[in-house]
């Protein structure tokens, strides 16, 4: 019987987590605890680690298409209806709104960083 580290362990763009319970050797719990003791990871933070200021200005340099240092309105609805065909004028004008907090009709790096980190 070999022995597994329970640290998580990148297999792939995913993080493969080694619980002991996948080794047969925990007994059958009751739902109310993670097999580890732990509590469950929330799906955020297993899926979308906390990003550096660095990996932000990469992203947000991406985004910028033109590198004029702001978003505009309608790359964001480009985008949008690039990760969402299904969302709606409505729905990509409040989302768009919420995120363009100082209501230049751009997303400048500040307000990216918000959305972003939030």
């Amino acid at each position: 019987t070999s022995t597994r580290d329970s640290s998580p362990t990148c297999v792939g763009d995913q993080q493969k987590f080694k619980m002991p319970a996948e080794e047969g050797t925990e007994d059958v719990l009751d739902g109310e605890e993670y097999p580890d003791g732990e509590d469950a990871p929330e799906p955020e933070d297993a899926l979308c680690p906390e990003l550096s200021m660095e990996e932000l200005k990469a992203a947000f340099r991406i985004f910028d298409d033109i590198g004029a240092g702001f978003i505009s309105g309608a790359r964001m609805r480009q985008i949008f209806k690039e990760i969402d065909e299904e969302i709606t004028d409505d729905e990509l004008d409040e989302v768009i709104a919420d995120m363009d907090i100082d209501k230049s009709t751009t997303i400048d790096f500040q307000e990216f960083v918000k959305i972003m980190t939030f």
